[in-house]
């Protein structure tokens, strides 16, 4: 005479294989979306190639010239135009939020208004009028807090940006002034 079986007999293994079964899901899920996040992340850094231009080009000028970008294969890329320029910048005050305290219309916000912002007079904090030419725009976005517009306060845009590292992004700060140089 045989005994019925019963699970208790086997240590539970249908508990044991719906364990499995779900790591199992619950891993092929969290793989999912780790492959999902370097996909969005590999395709961005698609969207905005490495851009190296001659350090004696100023803003807003054109040459002939090719460089090399600093990807591995090294491949060479022209000096992209003004309009290019300043459809990169376009794409980085939208991705990057910028609108969010600088306006393109001369409503006030949290940061001047970048509509005529390149070429104008402006006062800071210490006293001191300055013209918004390349130079000053350039570090404005590099090194917000260095020269603070009067009627705005210290730190805001810095940690605003801290995290698009553009002082170590000379070609996204050049898109950036670009694009404000537009803005008429």
């Amino acid at each position: 005479m045989t005994k019925p079986h019963s699970d208790a007999a086997h240590g539970g293994s249908d508990g044991l294989w719906r364990w499995l079964l779900g790591g199992l899901i619950g891993g092929g899920v969290v793989l999912g979306l780790m492959i999902g996040a370097y996909a969005i992340g590999y395709n961005r850094g698609q969207n905005y190639p490495a851009v190296v231009t001659p350090a004696t080009a100023p803003i807003g000028t054109t040459t002939a010239a090719t460089t090399t970008t600093s990807t591995a294969a090294s491949s060479t890329m022209p000096v992209p135009d003004d309009a290019a320029l300043v459809a990169l910048g376009e794409t980085l005050y939208a991705e990057n939020s910028c609108s969010a305290c600088h306006s393109l219309d001369g409503s006030p916000g949290a940061g001047p208004s970048l509509m005529g912002a390149a070429g104008r007079k402006v006062q800071l904090t210490n006293g001191q009028t300055v013209t918004a030419d390349d130079a000053y725009l350039q570090n404005a976005i590099a090194d917000p807090d260095a020269q603070i517009v009067k009627g705005y306060g210290a730190g805001a845009m810095t940690a605003a940006i801290s995290g698009f590292d553009l002082a170590a992004n000379p070609d996204d700060i050049r898109a950036l002034v670009a694009f404000i140089k537009s803005q008429e």
